[in-house]
């Protein structure tokens, strides 16, 4: 008999990820992930991931709680490559305006050893060059966006920004 609870339980877990996941692609912050060929960039297949609520553990695999203390409401994935780089486009639907530039801002304060570099594009955001990877921070409007591309060399800030203007063009 426990073991039936255990699988209708399971069974219901699954139902409820997939029923995210489909809702999910419907949501503004996935809406706003790059298309294949910006830049001659390529979405990676099977890497699309989706997280509401406690379901951030689908993107944020620990430490989530620190992304719904700062008002994350949603958050979609996708990894792009272009030749032999990588980078992890990440949108998030923040409460409002304010909580989006304040969430930059943490970021900014977190990362101050490593010597934030300002964006210069709408909206507010920097860039840092740390562990292996060149990441990007970004907030317009109620989104908040991370591109983290998988290298430190010169031209990985280049990449990660044709990404994020992707992004940024379609931010209203």
């Amino acid at each position: 008999m426990r073991s039936i609870g255990f699988w209708i339980a399971g069974m219901w877990l699954v139902f409820s990820v997939l029923w995210a996941w489909g809702q999910g692609e419907k949501s503004a912050c996935a809406r706003l992930l790059p298309r294949s060929g910006v830049q001659d960039w390529k979405e990676v297949s099977g890497s699309y991931l989706y997280g509401k609520g406690d379901g951030l553990t689908a993107i944020y695999n620990g430490g989530y709680q620190i992304y719904l203390q700062h008002g994350v409401q949603e958050a979609a994935q996708k990894l792009y490559q272009r030749g032999d780089v990588y980078a992890t486009v990440t949108v998030h639907t923040m409460k409002d305006p304010a909580t989006a530039r304040r969430f930059v801002q943490y970021w900014r304060d977190s990362h101050r050893n490593h010597k934030p570099q300002p964006l210069r594009t709408t909206g507010t955001g920097f860039w840092i060059r740390a562990d292996g990877a060149t990441t990007l921070y970004w907030a317009k409007g109620r989104f908040f966006v991370t591109v983290m591309v998988t290298r430190e060399d010169a031209s990985a800030f280049q990449a990660g920004l044709s990404l994020l203007q992707a992004v940024e063009r379609q931010v209203r």
